[in-house]
């Protein structure tokens, strides 16, 4: 075989991206563990806060402007130049030896989640139901193009930014004591689909 070139392109790719930010991590923690929590009924031993708006309290305005500039810089990456607000800000709480179901964020367009303690594990998995591809067993399951699971471990600091469709789940907590980590939803602000008959208004 005589090849003079061979490229793979990731077409329609879904973009995860992992940013190690320069915040005040023991504030957000703090904050976090002193917020009011309920049990999240799908999940044993999981547990979300009360409020879904933690990110419009005046002690994290700071923090919020951080968590906003790193998300421009991924709107950026993915060639989107138009506004974006948080819509719903939460704390989550992970007992020892537990994790979450797989899940999505409907009615949303990015997710976020920043973690605030080292060896905090999040598994993406593809979403076998929207593809027709063949469902074939591959040598290598951490390839890019083939993977059925990707696995991401995070340190303390580190903020994943995804699209909200992208099935995913918090993997057991193995620390010693409960995990916790602040999630947010972006959407778009603006008008869309202009004079179509999907035309929509996002405030």
């Amino acid at each position: 075989m005589h090849k003079k070139e061979s490229v793979i392109y990731p077409l329609f790719s879904m973009p995860l991206m992992a940013m190690s930010l320069e915040i005040d991590n023991n504030k957000i923690l703090k904050f976090i563990k002193e917020t009011d929590f309920r049990k999240n009924k799908s999940s044993d031993g999981c547990y979300v806060s009360k409020s879904m708006k933690l990110l419009e309290n005046k002690e994290l305005k700071k923090e919020k402007n951080i968590f906003l500039t790193a998300i421009q810089e991924y709107v950026t990456a993915i060639g989107y130049s138009k506004k974006f607000k948080i819509l719903n800000s939460w704390g989550n709480k992970v007992l020892k030896n537990c994790q979450s179901h797989t899940h999505v964020h409907t009615n949303t367009w990015l997710s976020g989640v920043y973690y605030t303690q080292d060896n905090s594990s999040i598994a993406f998995k593809k979403n076998w139901a929207a593809s027709s591809f063949f469902n074939l067993d591959h040598n290598r399951a951490n390839n890019l193009y083939s993977a059925e699971e990707w696995k991401v471990t995070a340190k303390q600091n580190t903020l994943l930014l995804f699209p909200s469709e992208m099935q995913h789940k918090v993997q057991k907590n193995i620390l010693k004591t409960s995990r916790y980590s602040l999630s947010f939803v972006i959407n778009p602000v603006g008008t869309f689909n202009t004079g179509n008959d999907n035309q929509i208004t996002y405030v």
